[in-house]
């Protein structure tokens, strides 16, 4: 079995996070998500939103028809505010990145409207051609009024035109649920322009950040009271981390030998040195790699998690 590269992995954690958003959006609350730095809290949101194919395929109006049909559905905004950041700017931002998802969904419905409106064209076209054609060869259509049936008929083209824009701009904002990371950046000020947001939108708001923002959002009682879920985002379990490396994962870019990590010191001291903190054992394995590439290593021993450990710069989390 080959290793399974990605950035990004389906854990335990990310489900429960999932269903903390899919709470959030159903019910239409404020939700808190706090977690240490590096376990994953940013990786889950962009997923759970499908963030990085969004970005990927705006503006929307050059976007492939495929990767258009394949967005339809998407209906969440991550945002990430800015170090200083005023309530002006926030509120500017979340409502470019909504009118982004509607925008989606209005290049869709046009790029259809279109290759229809060209459609009855090309027929009224073919249409007005015939009719010319047998009045200048059956008829006298100096001497004679036209018959009935070759009167030049009305066209459909511009009602149909205008009938469409009428369907454009009803097009409401899909969006249902706003994300904003790196929440701890926001001041007061800011914090009261969400609520804002969130109480003349009709959507559901996730605050994500460090530990400790629920306490401090608990001093705001005029946000904290619509507050319905509180979720703490957990490092991965010492189970969970040997189950993705004997199923061989690896952060993007990185290569191993192809039976992977099977020595269980090693994977022992993995778990011990990451403590199950997604962004440590994601430059953990890359520091590995690259030891054992330098030394053309071919099986992973704990002599070399050890070496990549002293390699690194470990924090407090």
């Amino acid at each position: 079995m080959s290793s399974v590269a990605s950035d990004f992995v389906v854990t335990t954690e990310h489900r429960r996070f999932a269903e903390f958003c899919d709470a959030c959006r159903r019910y239409r609350y404020i939700g808190l998500c706090y977690g240490a730095p590096g376990v994953g809290k940013t990786l889950s949101a962009r997923h759970y939103a499908d963030w990085e194919n969004i970005e990927a395929n705006l503006p929307a109006r050059k976007a492939p028809a495929a990767a258009l049909t394949a967005l339809l559905e998407s209906d969440t905004v991550f945002y990430t505010p800015t170090v200083v950041n005023t309530p002006a700017q926030v509120e500017r931002d979340i409502r470019r990145l909504r009118s982004n998802l509607r925008a989606i969904l209005v290049e869709h419905r046009e790029r259809t409207q279109r290759a229809h409106l060209d459609e009855v064209q090309q027929q009224e076209r073919e249409a007005e051609e015939e009719r010319q054609r047998r009045l200048f060869t059956e008829f006298d259509w100096y001497a004679d009024p036209p018959p009935e049936g070759l009167k030049k008929p009305e066209s459909h083209w511009v009602q149909l035109s205008i009938d469409y824009d009428h369907e454009l701009s009803k097009i409401a904002d899909p969006t249902t649920l706003v994300m904003i990371d790196e929440a701890d950046r926001l001041k007061m000020s800011t914090l009261e322009q969400m609520r804002d947001i969130f109480d003349q939108g009709g959507i559901g708001v996730v605050f994500i950040g460090m530990p400790g923002i629920e306490k401090r959002l608990s001093r705001y009682p005029q946000l904290y009271s619509r507050v319905g879920f509180v979720h703490a985002f957990r490092p991965l379990s010492a189970v969970h981390v040997r189950e993705l490396l004997r199923q061989k994962w690896l952060p993007l870019g990185v290569a191993l030998p192809e039976e992977g990590v099977t020595d269980e010191e090693a994977l022992a001291a993995i778990i011990r040195v990451t403590g199950g903190n997604f962004r440590l054992l994601h430059r953990l394995l890359t520091q590995i790699a690259r030891l054992m590439e330098i030394n053309a290593l071919q099986t992973v021993t704990n002599k070399i998690v050890e070496a990549a450990r002293e390699s690194l710069v470990m924090g407090t989390s």
